[in-house]
């Protein structure tokens, strides 16, 4: 089989008989250069997605930040009831991660 990069001859891994790139660290690397290239032409969208992400993360922080500046009442009122409730998780919650975690 010849190599599509080098044009060499090679014999593909018996694991792989449709191999088509030699096993070169050359080859391997243009090999892999070339997928990642495809895959992006495949994709165009994929990284525009994550930056659409980013803001829409900060408009949500901002939201939330609005919400509670407006909401400091209904906020205190809110802790003041569940205080308790809280303080007793937490502490269930430690005993349990104590018990779980050899001491050292």
């Amino acid at each position: 089989m010849i190599c599509r990069i080098c044009q060499k001859e090679f014999k593909p891994n018996k694991y792989r008989p449709k191999q088509q790139v030699c096993s070169k660290p050359e080859c391997q690397k243009a090999r892999q250069i070339q997928n990642l290239r495809d895959w992006r032409l495949r994709n165009p969208d994929y990284f525009r997605t994550l930056e659409q992400d980013a803001s829409w993360r900060e408009s949500r922080y901002r939201y939330s930040r609005l919400w509670k500046a407006t909401h400091k009442e209904y906020l205190r009122e809110y802790e003041g009831i569940h205080n308790q409730q809280r303080k007793e998780y937490m502490r269930d919650y430690m005993r349990q991660r104590r018990k779980a975690s050899p001491s050292p």
